[in-house]
């Protein structure tokens, strides 16, 4: 890292530091606020598994199209994104109760707000190429710390105020996030002009199924991440019933949420640190090692301070993965396709918060949180298999 921190690094925190709030509002107060509305877990899960549905099928036809038309800019999608967003959180605080309104908009709040993800990561991958200075670890890392503070906010909040706050916090971070946009699109604006070449590099993008064809190992280990997630979003998404079947509340969620994302930040934050006898791709292979330790440790918890122990193990997995794959895709995927790479990484992991939201929604209700968390780890074994095979398949096609 270095000593002083730029503008544009300053600037991007403010893009990944909304999103992560938005993303904590979203799922991991989802719960708390659909459980205040009358939904039990099942309904849950399959609301959460739509909105995801939604945001997994959005990101990728926008990033497609952002690559096809290299004029559009990143900042008036987002802005579209955001306005949406609004519309539909202040339907949620007028109406929320459970029925059929409440159902639309909130899994469309969901479907409205993933993609700026995808957005923002391809934001950075273009920033890098046009020569700003951008640190993306530090950044990302603020934006687990800003995850942090907004969900240890929560947790004393609804608590204290109950579930219909959320909204609230909710356009709070809506309005963070328009004015990052902004001061980001003007920082790759002036990069890109400051960069003569940048006109040189307009090779025509591919389609998504062509895209599919020529980066058969990167898709098949995305395939593999979407298995994992499964096991990762079953916590994620269900948190506060691991949490209340140890005895504790949403206090304690709160907390567990923010503890969690702390472990993340010294990984994220000095990524550019990791010893250099490892390359970036055996880096992500051990992160999917550890997906599967952490998934077991969650289910083999037996109180509430073994799973705040437990959640040490999402730095060398979730952190160290999410911080690195943004790179690795950008190594491996040519520069013609950079936004349907970002946008395709972060989709996959979203279809596995949809497919956990389904089979965990269903389990939970049926089987309980230890059975449950137990299949989650059979997952995580799963998808790492196949993860790291479809990594050494693209190391013999080099």
């Amino acid at each position: 890292m270095k000593k002083r921190i730029s503008a544009v690094t300053l600037h991007y925190i403010i893009i990944t530091g909304g999103f992560w709030m938005a993303f904590c509002v979203v799922t991991a107060y989802a719960a708390v606020f659909l459980h205040g509305a009358g939904y039990d877990d099942q309904e849950l899960g399959i609301i959460l598994a739509m909105g995801n549905v939604g945001g997994a099928v959005l990101s990728p036809l926008l990033g497609a199209w952002i690559d096809r038309n290299r004029k559009i800019r990143h900042a008036s999608v987002i802005y579209l994104l955001l306005s949406m967003q609004v519309l539909l959180l202040v339907a949620l605080r007028i109406n929320p109760q459970r029925g059929w309104v409440c159902t639309v908009c909130y899994v469309l709040y969901i479907t409205f707000m993933m993609p700026v993800n995808a957005l923002n990561l391809d934001l950075c991958v273009r920033l890098e190429h046009a020569g700003a200075p951008l640190n993306f670890g530090f950044a990302r890392s603020m934006g687990s710390f800003s995850f942090v503070i907004l969900s240890t906010l929560l947790g004393i909040l609804t608590e204290k105020l109950g579930f219909r706050m959320l909204p609230f916090a909710g356009l709070a971070v809506i309005v963070l996030q328009g004015i990052g946009n902004h001061l980001v699109d003007r920082d790759l604006c002036e990069a890109e002009r400051n960069l003569s070449s940048v006109v040189a590099v307009q090779e025509k993008s591919s389609s998504l199924m062509s895209f599919i064809r020529e980066n058969k190992a990167f898709c098949l280990m995305l395939f593999g991440t979407i298995i994992i997630f499964i096991a990762h979003n079953t916590d994620g998404n269900f948190l506060i019933n691991l949490v209340e079947n140890l005895g504790g509340g949403s206090a304690i969620m709160g907390y567990l949420a923010a503890f969690t994302a702390i472990v993340e930040i010294p990984v994220m934050m000095f990524s550019d640190r990791l010893p250099k006898r490892w390359s970036r791709v055996q880096y992500i292979r051990l992160a999917f090692v550890f997906f599967v330790l952490k998934t077991l440790a969650y289910a083999l918890a037996p109180n509430i301070p073994l799973l705040f122990a437990s959640r040490i193990l999402q730095a060398p997995s979730y952190a160290l993965y999410t911080v690195l794959i943004v790179g690795y895709a950008d190594e491996v995927i040519p520069r013609k396709d950079s936004a349907k790479a970002q946008s395709l990484a972060f989709s996959m992991t979203t279809i596995g918060s949809v497919l956990a939201s389904l089979i965990g929604g269903s389990m939970f209700k049926t089987s309980g949180v230890r059975p449950t968390m137990l299949t989650a780890s059979v997952f995580a074994l799963a998808g790492a298999v196949i993860a790291i095979a479809a990594t050494c398949m693209r190391k013999k096609e080099s």
